[in-house]
């Protein structure tokens, strides 16, 4: 709906704002509980035939004839507002949640496996670059005329470079870059009159400023920028994930005793895309306001476009394959140990270190790739390697979204060889964090899910941040409502651990210091927890040392209880299935050998179940123990006390959150600590436990028949023999009667009633006979077998059709 358009046509419907929604998702609102959002507030009538504008929680409603000509034409146009940014939020830090802890990959999809065709078939070595092609969704393309959204947004642009004169000089610096290096090119006249205009897109130019570093500037194109409902994004595939998972980069990064690290210089503008492809990434610039606008092309890989992770992960990946014979070990590196452009790696001598970080150097550049910015914790790695980067601390984050603003990240310091966490906190949130300030749930769900830790290693303190989500979510206060007194209760006593987190120092490497030999005892013990509110799971290696045994914490994973209470024997097997998911990954992300793998537990019903045959037992108990038994042996899972139980940190808050950094949660419980011999012995419980048994149902179907006769009304066989005989007796009269025959009645029949319902000159009086006795008791009979044998009644009454 052209909404400019109605209101010149209809006056009363000015100054109001609805959204004219084209190209937007339509939404549904499901539940008869959000009626109060559609209740409405203000309306604004006209005349006859002229629609009718409603406001209501939502926003402007105009609906009704847009003019009284017979064919009605209904507008309708809903402006919903939506916290959309909150969900996007919520998703990205449950999907960080997630990882690690995956069951299985899915099959993969239609638009995977035509992305992959698409990458194969397209990319081809150039020199020493890669060349690709954008991943069409289809292969006859249809793109809208694009020029003029892309003027406007330039325009747009200007103004905002002419209000800032630094930025300005920047972005036209970019730009000259850009065109000396040869990312983009000025299109040229003949150029643009020969490209195919079904594949001709402008992406609008966007700059991104990170708010801690404004001197960084970055050239955006807006590759999601709608026409007509269509944007250059919309036509293209995001392509298969390639990225391996954070965790796991993490993981092995802390195997080793010398870590070291470095990233890819502008990464995505070292692929060439094809002739083809490259008129679906013009965009317009030029150096003066009153000049007219100039096509430029991108030659290169865009940041905006959706395809363009998934391109360079490819092409990282295909390089590094092609000189896996030559540099077996710096081609592994490069495939598993790097997360979008940033390099992590370790290994157990300098030696090592910098011939696998020179052949990784040489590797990514016989793709146009530059890796620089090396760091380690070795003074003799940072002079054998030139182009070196000295930070006091490498923050690692999700690299998806660099400007994303974190609250709490986690941050690698190589002078210590440690992890710390940053906690710079934005100038708003200060009154809440410092000032006790009571809170929102909108700046509460801001805070909690801004925590980053991919590894779990602050679980005991970022689960009841998570279960403080819950109980606001429980209450149903508004986003921008305070919170109540007990929720505040909890949110004051939780901020008070934060200046204990910025103290942490984790150390990086697992066992610092131990010996090779100390490395083949490594054992991997987890252990499960649950209550009411959450359950989780923490994961430990161990290894035997000439002084004793040592422990590290490895991962830890929480969750909080679903809405839906559960008993707490089904939140202790939900714990034990996290636990065999976190054991599982912990050893995959791994190239340390296991000697041995123990699972944890207080929970007897859990050990029953898992020696128990779990077809016995209700699905919900049935198929988790099905995925313990399929991933773990029953003889990997021991029993200790709840006390001993280091998991119990991370479900309950009992007397406050220890963390310390050499205390008993980085470290490991108190019995990892003694000898196997005193690990705590009890015997199992029995299987087959009756917690949860499945519950056999047999069925059968049953026709029951209302008896013809109830002879529970009548006390003797004679009164009802002699009933059933006055029934035969009106039945026979009824056929006499149509036969024009005399009517027999009996006896006793009242001469009053005789007159009534009878002609005395066409009855008979005659007593009951024989033949009506002996049919009334065979019917009687065959009552009785009938209610007393009716599956034998009904087996001989279908026999009787056979042969």
């Amino acid at each position: 709906m052209d909404f400019e358009e109605v209101v010149r046509h209809y006056s009363h419907l000015k100054g109001l704002y609805a959204a004219e929604q084209v190209g937007d998702e339509p939404r549904i609102l499901i539940g008869l509980n959000n009626m109060h959002l559609l209740a409405p507030i203000e309306s604004r009538i006209g005349n006859i035939n002229e629609p009718v504008a409603v406001k209501s929680h939502l926003g402007w409603t105009i609906y009704g004839p847009s003019g009284s000509s017979p064919k009605k034409e209904f507008l309708g146009c809903h402006h919903g507002h939506t916290n959309q940014q909150l969900h996007n939020l919520m998703r990205e830090y449950f999907m960080v949640e997630e990882a690690g802890i995956t069951v299985n990959q899915l099959p993969e999809s239609d638009d995977d496996r035509r992305a992959n065709e698409l990458l194969q078939r397209t990319t081809v070595r150039v020199g020493r670059h890669f060349e690709t092609g954008l991943l069409w969704k289809q292969d006859d393309i249809q793109l809208p005329d694009s020029f003029q959204m892309a003027l406007s947004r330039m325009i747009g642009l200007e103004r905002r470079l002419q209000k800032n004169p630094a930025l300005n000089v920047a972005v036209r610096q970019l730009i000259e870059d850009y065109l000396t290096k040869g990312y983009a090119h000025r299109a040229t006249s003949e150029e643009l009159s020969m490209a195919n205009s079904n594949r001709v897109w402008y992406l609008p130019l966007s700059v991104v400023v990170h708010p801690k570093k404004p001197d960084k500037v970055r050239l955006v194109w807006d590759a999601a920028a709608k026409v007509k409902g269509t944007s250059l994004n919309s036509m293209l595939l995001v392509g298969p994930d390639l990225l391996t998972s954070l965790p796991a980069v993490i993981q092995q990064f802390r195997e080793r005793s010398v870590a070291f690290s470095a990233d890819i210089r502008e990464m995505y503008h070292q692929i060439r895309i094809t002739e083809v492809d490259k008129h679906a990434q013009r965009f317009l610039f030029r150096s003066h306001p009153s000049d007219p606008p100039e096509v430029y092309i991108m030659d290169v890989a865009t940041f905006g476009a959706a395809c363009s992770p998934a391109s360079a992960q490819f092409i990282k990946n295909l390089n590094a394959s092609q000189h896996a014979d030559r540099f077996p070990s710096a081609a592994k590196a490069i495939i598993h140990r790097h997360y979008v452009d940033d390099y992590l790696d370790s290994t157990d001598t300098v030696t090592e270190a910098i011939e696998r970080a020179k052949q990784v150097r040489y590797v990514h550049s016989q793709a146009g790739f530059t890796i620089r910015n090396w760091i380690s914790n070795s003074a003799i790695f940072d002079q054998a390697l030139d182009d070196v980067k000295k930070e006091e601390g490498i923050p690692l984050y999700d690299r998806k979204d660099k400007a994303t603003e974190r609250v709490l990240g986690i941050i690698w310091r190589p002078n210590e060889d440690a992890f710390t966490f940053s906690l710079s906190f934005h100038s708003d949130l200060q009154p809440y964090i410092a000032e006790g300030k009571r809170p929102t749930k909108r700046i509460a769900l801001r805070c909690v899910m801004s925590l980053f830790d991919p590894l779990g290693l602050l679980a005991p303190f970022t689960v009841h941040g998570k279960m403080l989500l819950q109980k606001l979510w429980r209450t149903g206060c508004n986003w921008d409502q305070e919170m109540d007194d007990e929720c505040f209760a909890n949110w004051s006593r939780w901020m008070k651990v934060l200046p204990i987190v910025e103290r942490l120092r984790i150390p990086r490497c697992y066992l610092r210091g131990a010996s090779h030999e100390a490395y083949h005892t490594l054992q991997l013990h987890v252990f499960v927890d649950a209550s009411e509110e959450a359950y989780g799971a923490t994961a430990y290696f161990r290894i035997a040392t000439s002084e004793g045994p040592r422990c590290s914490l490895v991962m830890a994973k929480t969750k909080v209880a679903p809405l839906k209470q559960l008993s707490i024997p089904r939140m202790e097997l939900q714990g034990a299935v996290l636990g065999v998911r976190l054991l599982n990954i912990v050893e995959a992300n791994h190239e340390l050998k296991i000697l041995k793998r123990v699972l944890w537990t207080d929970s007897m019903n859990v050990l029953s179940w898992i020696r128990s045959d779990q077809r016995k037992y209700k699905p919900f108990v049935a198929f988790r123990i099905g995925e313990i038994l399929q991933e773990t042996k029953i003889d990997e899972w021991r029993w200790l006390p709840s006390r001993a139980n280091i998991a119990d940190i991370i479900t309950k808050w009992g007397k406050g959150i220890s963390l310390d950094s050499d205390g008993t949660w980085f470290n490991g419980a108190q019995l990892l600590q003694t000898p196997e011999d005193r690990w705590p012995m009890q015997d199992l419980p029995l299987p087959n436990t009756r917690e949860e048994l499945r519950v056999c149902h047999m069925f059968h179907t049953e026709v029951v028949e209302e008896p013809l006769i109830d002879a529970s009304r009548i006390s003797r066989w004679l009164v009802l023999l002699r009933t059933v005989c006055c029934v035969y007796r009106f039945i026979s009269n009824c056929r006499r009667k149509s036969r024009g025959l005399t009517i027999e009645v009996l006896p006793d029949i009242s001469e009053i009633m005789l007159r009534l319902v009878l002609r005395p000159q066409l009855s008979v009086t005659v007593p009951l006979k024989q033949h009506e006795y002996h049919l009334a008791e065979i019917v009687l009979w065959k009552i009785a077998q009938l209610k007393g044998f009716a599956c034998e009644v009904k087996t001989l009454s279908k026999n009787r059709q056979l042969p």
